[in-house]
């Protein structure tokens, strides 16, 4: 049951924290980029959960809760390098960004696996990253609207994420 809560805690972390980046443009994605990207993140954990059984006996949780942490700091470090301030972080030339995000579910995938979470994790999971998104949307939107002379608002959800890797990290 805990880890099935730990697995939905950061499932809706990292749902809301790449709804503030899909937002960085000042301008709200559609609905058919968020259903692609709740797909992208449901394939992905899925293709972790499968390769996981693999590996659940050969693999330490601790191990794969610090390499999420690392792929966290990675997305980071890309994002920024990667940010463009009119068409933000999400754009033609950031398709390191969404290997690295796969490399991130995947890994997530490969942890609920071994935190022996059932596949309807996953299922009710998508939900709720579906939610995440638009709520991360949201919120961000709203900050920019507020505070829109300030130019580093546009990297708030990167300190959710740096957030988030701390927490995994340690």
């Amino acid at each position: 049951m805990i880890s099935s809560l730990i697995g939905m805690f950061y499932t809706i972390a990292i749902g809301f924290s790449i709804g503030g980046l899909m937002i960085s443009k000042r301008m709200m994605p559609t609905r058919l980029q968020v259903f692609l990207v709740t797909l992208f993140f449901a394939f992905a954990v899925y293709i972790g959960i499968v390769v996981g059984r693999l590996f659940e006996k050969v693999i330490a949780l601790q191990f794969i809760e610090i390499l999420v942490g690392l792929v966290v700091l990675a997305t980071i470090v890309l994002a920024f390098i990667n940010f463009h301030p009119m068409m933000g972080y999400f754009h033609q030339q950031s398709r390191v960004i969404w290997g690295v995000l796969f490399l991130l579910f995947f890994l997530f995938g490969i942890e609920w696996n071994i935190r022996e979470a059932s596949i309807w994790l996953h299922f009710v999971s998508i939900g709720f990253f579906y939610f995440a998104i638009l709520i991360g949307q949201l919120i961000q939107y709203e900050v920019l609207q507020k505070i829109w002379r300030v130019e580093y608002t546009s990297f708030l959800p990167l300190v959710y994420l740096a957030l988030l890797a701390i927490f995994k990290i340690f």
